[in-house]
């Protein structure tokens, strides 16, 4: 198991030799077979739907440009996708499932922190390379050295967002509602809003929770109308974060809104209309961005989508499938059934040994834990839409 108490140097001497490696290794390695099957786990139903769709897309695209370059080491690479229905139960059935009978060489997902918390344990037994694309709870990376995440902690993604709300609004009191079932909403909400807030000497006057099923949150707002906050932090999905916001103007609330990493898509705007204006929202990917690597993604995108906006998933589980494939041409995979081991394990040390992979959702590597480690974006909605905000 993976723990914080790593050895500097062991993790040092690590990266450097991957990387020496990786250097070394300038031919593309010929792989094996007739296919290199990868893992896909996302929610195609339940509450993460629109990651989980956005997700595959995502996953799709990067799968069909791989394939029309010549694949993985000249050998077609082939998604091996199942719908986890956003459920901690189908999740256990599906790793074992991908690990033990599909026989991938990795896996990419799953999304939501729920699903990494139960699937990462198992990953010791079943010593297959996973890479979640959207998990934002804190502390799970230790949960595996065989599990990894490109997304970055709530801790981090939030922090900026803190500081630039803040500096905006002049909030010194505030109400935290969060969700208190799910895993990386109740995290926000809990833990690591009360710490951010605390930084900036402001005042938490109350928590208040809610069931991810609720729909009705006019109790919260009454609530936390009678407080008279100067601005409100939501640990919690987009559905219900718009739900909040729309009752909260409702009820003639009108303060500030600041979201967590879950909040932070299209979904959240399209639900909550008007009152969504001038939320602070985080995001780990951001499809605007000028390169033209980005744009090239993000038409695909658009034009699969059906001209929706998409949630960050999508962007992190394209890069999944373009990291995967240079560390299994670069670190002597074979694809070889007999080899199935061997080769579990080089992926494995050549994440562990990723950094500054250049993506479009901007430089990713992992830590020492296994989480991402790279910047991040800070978003505030004006005139219906995410605008970045990060560098005012």
């Amino acid at each position: 198991m993976r723990y914080k108490k790593h050895s500097f140097i062991c993790s040092l001497s690590l990266a450097v030799a991957m990387a020496s490696m990786l250097f070394v290794t300038n031919a593309t390695a010929e792989l094996s077979g007739r296919s290199v099957k990868i893992g896909l786990m996302v929610p195609l139903t339940g509450k993460g739907a629109e990651w989980g769709e956005a997700a595959k897309m995502g996953s799709e695209i990067a799968a069909e440009e791989i394939n029309a370059t010549g694949g993985i080491g000249g050998v077609p690479v082939k998604l091996v996708t199942y719908d986890t229905h956003t459920k901690e139960s189908e999740g256990i059935n599906l790793i074992n499932k991908l690990a033990t009978r599909d026989n991938v060489l990795a896996v990419s997902g799953p999304c939501f922190s729920s699903l990494v918390e139960v699937i990462f344990p198992m990953l010791e037994r079943l010593k297959v390379p996973v890479i979640s694309m959207c998990s934002a709870k804190p502390g799970l990376g230790e949960l595996s050295d065989w599990g990894y995440r490109n997304s970055l902690t709530s801790d981090k993604q939030l922090g900026p967002v803190v500081d630039a709300w803040v500096s905006e609004y002049g909030v010194k009191k505030v109400v935290i509602i969060h969700d208190l079932e799910d895993a990386v909403s109740k995290a926000e909400g809990a833990k690591v809003l009360p710490a951010l807030f605390g930084k900036h000497n402001i005042e938490v006057m109350d928590i208040m929770t809610y069931r991810t099923t609720d729909t009705d949150f006019s109790a919260q707002i009454t609530k936390a109308k009678s407080m008279n906050p100067d601005g409100i932090g939501l640990g919690s999905c987009y559905q219900q974060a718009a739900g909040i916001v729309k009752e909260a103007r409702k009820q003639g609330l009108d303060v500030p809104f600041l979201g967590g990493a879950c909040a932070g898509s299209p979904g959240y705007i399209e639900l909550g209309g008007d009152a969504t204006e001038g939320t602070y929202m985080s995001t780990a990917a951001w499809v605007d961005d000028p390169r033209d690597r980005v744009q090239a993604f993000k038409a695909k995108m658009l034009e699969k989508n059906g001209g929706q906006a998409f949630p960050y998933s999508a962007s992190r589980s394209y890069d999944n499938l373009y990291i995967l494939k240079q560390i299994m041409e670069q670190s002597g995979v074979t694809n070889d059934k007999g080899d199935i081991g061997a080769d579990r394990e080089k992926v494995k040390q050549g994440l562990s040994a990723l950094r500054d992979y250049d993506g479009v959702s901007g430089s990713t590597g992992f830590n020492e834990v296994g989480d991402a480690a790279g910047g991040i974006r800070v978003l505030k909605v004006v005139d219906g839409k995410y605008i970045d905000v990060s560098g005012q």
